[in-house]
């Protein structure tokens, strides 16, 4: 017995269209992906609705706001850091009126607080 039968040929060739179909739906149209609205933070959503006007002040006090905010997070607070770790973890504790250091109490670890 050779080659297929009517019934085989039949399920061959239907098993052929349902796979050109399923491809044929995995191709997306120019609108696709639909993606769902993105939901803006508060201050973000302010600045959105303030430069929607374009003059050219509102620019500049949204380049003021974006620098000021970069030196913020980016020079004050680790330079704020670096001062306090600097003071209160490598220097030790100081006396302020004669300068002197004072050394680290003795640890008793058989005792209790």
């Amino acid at each position: 017995m050779s080659g297929y039968t009517p019934d085989e040929k039949l399920r061959l060739q239907q098993l052929r269209e349902l796979r050109r179909r399923w491809l044929k739906d995995q191709e997306l149209s120019p609108r696709e992906p639909v993606l769902p609205p993105r939901k803006l933070w508060p201050v973000e959503a302010f600045w959105n609705k303030f430069l929607q006007n374009g003059s050219p002040w509102r620019n500049m006090v949204y380049k003021v706001y974006r620098r000021s905010l970069f030196a913020f997070t980016h020079v004050l607070i680790p330079v704020w850091i670096v001062h306090y770790y600097l003071k209160y973890h490598v220097t030790g504790d100081i006396i302020l009126e004669t300068g002197e250091v004072i050394p680290p109490m003795k640890e008793f670890p058989d005792q209790h607080h």
